[in-house]
């Protein structure tokens, strides 16, 4: 009897132990599967990750610029085959994550977006994702990043009127082949490679200020040929002096060429002449450029803060804004834009970077289509006159060594500073005709030379004027 009573209890315990593993296995299978999966020590996560395969990226021509090989284990190798798009690109890492376009497509990529992706984890099929087709154009890409070579700074060169992103270099930046056995390095490093400073760099804008108010000049039909008394002399700002973007003696300047060697004086006699209302218009739309983004802030490292709407508290925040040394800030990107509307009649594209996507069971180029709505900056009079003084300034002005024979070359170069070092800018455009060019924007960081600064986007405008000429509007 006493036998038969521990029977019991034994079975009794045994089938409640079979109950909790039961519901243990039910919650895991049903509930808590997903927090499961998620698990960074996962190994099934980390074997499936190694042997994903991400779609190729191609440059607008079809080249291919970035490929995942897979080697004799199965493993995945991602190879990127131009250091002159390592900034522009990014990375992805099975270790570090991804960031720059990788990050902004990384569902495409990695073929998370597809309606099949659900059969990969049922029939443990290998994931493959699909392939972009960028704008980046590798010719016009590389002779940028030569030109940048041994500065720091940033560049783009956007294509009108599509909007094209034709180039975009950064720099310092990094070898994504070597990111594993470097991060430490690079994360520790104070000049920050991470850092996309073509799309994410607040600089001072310094002379480059004078492109929209120049605009705004024409729009008010200010006279552009009145002397200005010393108007090449030093402008005091504190403990700053600023000073034309070249060394000139002390002379008499109009307007027209005040803007040609981006000299201070004449454009704060502009200012005075615009009023207070008409500035703050000018500065409201300035900033209005700077929050254009070109990859989610998600897909860039260390995002900085786009600089706020100007104030007109006192006539020292209306000086300083105007010569570019005050809270307004600018991307290269949004300075590029800028120079878009110019040859565009006065709206500027708006920039993108992918134009179509190839999924792995079609051999077929799909356009990404997105509405992509103009940008209005000014009519197309006023445009069409701010092309002249550019020309002129290339011609005649600071940015001299932009000009190319037989080229249709304007620009602006103008220097900024930044706490206690010097930045160097270029601003320009080529046209093609048909308001078809490329606008450009070029900053060096720690750099007085804008003779530079104009010699690399005249070298690149050339490579892309060459580039388009051989594609058919």
């Amino acid at each position: 009897m006493n036998f038969s009573r521990e029977i019991r209890n034994l079975l009794l315990a045994l089938l409640i132990g079979f109950a909790m593993v039961s519901l243990s296995a039910g919650y895991w299978a049903l509930v808590g599967k997903d927090g499961l999966l998620a698990r960074d020590d996962n190994p099934r996560n980390v074997e499936q990750e190694t042997r994903l395969v991400r779609g190729r990226l191609y440059d607008r021509n079809g080249t291919l610029l970035v490929e995942s090989m897979l080697d004799e284990n199965g493993r995945v190798q991602r190879n990127y085959l131009f250091p002159a798009l390592h900034s522009a690109i990014g990375y992805a890492s099975l270790r570090y994550g991804v960031g720059g376009i990788e990050a902004a497509y990384d569902q495409i990529l990695r073929g998370d977006d597809r309606s099949s992706a659900w059969q990969t984890d049922l029939f443990h099929i290998q994931q493959q994702g699909s392939d972009l087709q960028l704008t980046l154009d590798l010719t016009v890409q590389q002779a940028l990043w030569d030109g940048m070579q041994g500065q720091q700074g940033a560049a783009i060169a956007i294509s009108v009127p599509d909007g094209e992103v034709l180039a975009l270099v950064s720099l310092p930046t990094f070898d994504p082949d070597q990111l594993d056995d470097q991060w430490d390095v690079l994360t520790a490093d104070p000049s920050n490679p991470f850092f996309n400073r073509a799309l994410q760099g607040q600089y001072q804008p310094g002379g480059e200020m004078q492109t929209p108010l120049m605009i705004a000049a024409l729009l008010t039909n200010q006279p552009l040929d009145l002397p200005i008394v010393d108007g090449t002399a030093p402008y005091p700002l504190d403990d700053l002096e600023i000073t034309c973007a070249v060394r000139l003696p002390i002379m008499s300047l109009n307007l027209s060429d005040g803007y040609a060697f981006a000299c201070p004086r004449p454009l704060v006699t502009l200012s005075a002449a615009l009023g207070d209302q008409q500035l703050l218009e000018v500065f409201d739309q300035f900033s209005e450029l700077q929050t254009i983004q070109l990859l989610p802030t998600s897909a860039l490292s260390n995002t900085a803060t786009p600089s706020s709407l100007a104030t007109l508290d006192t006539p020292a925040t209306i000086t300083y804004n105007v010569l570019g040394q005050g809270d307004l800030t600018a991307t290269p990107l949004s300075m590029a834009i800028l120079n878009t509307a110019i040859i565009n009649d006065g709206n500027a594209p708006t920039p993108y970077l992918v134009s179509a996507v190839r999924p792995p069971d079609s051999g077929e180029w799909i356009p990404i289509d997105t509405i992509r709505p103009p940008i209005p900056i000014t009519t197309s009079s006023t445009a069409r006159q701010m092309q002249d003084l550019m020309r002129y300034t290339v011609v005649n002005g600071a940015a001299q060594n932009a000009g190319r024979p037989n080229l249709d070359i304007g620009g602006h170069a103008s220097l900024a500073y930044s706490g206690d070092t010097t930045l160097a800018w270029f601003t320009g455009f080529t046209t093609l005709g048909g308001r078809r060019g490329v606008a450009i924007a070029i900053v060096l960081e720690n750099s007085s030379d804008v003779g530079l600064a104009a010699d690399i986007g005249g070298a690149t405008l050339v490579a892309a004027q060459t580039v388009l000429s051989l594609t058919p509007p």
